[in-house]
């Protein structure tokens, strides 16, 4: 199964033998490596933020974005 990740205006195809949950995409030493993203992030599919359980579907577009910084109390 293939799908593309993007993070900024960078992005790059990922084949997989299985469907990825958005949790293993996040983590994933490659992509991490390539796109040099931090651990603050949120993976979104079609413009909706997934949980880190949800399961990558095929030709799917995951979208990779920092979240914002909350203030502390």
């Amino acid at each position: 199964m293939t799908f593309k990740v993007i993070y900024g205006i960078e992005s790059q195809e990922k084949e997989c033998i299985n469907n990825p949950t958005v949790g293993q995409v996040i983590q994933d030493p490659v992509l991490k490596a390539v796109f040099g993203w931090g651990d603050n992030l949120r993976a979104m599919i079609h413009g909706v933020e997934q949980p880190a359980t949800a399961i990558v579907p095929e030709g799917a577009d995951v979208v990779i974005e920092t979240k914002a910084n909350s203030k502390a109390n």
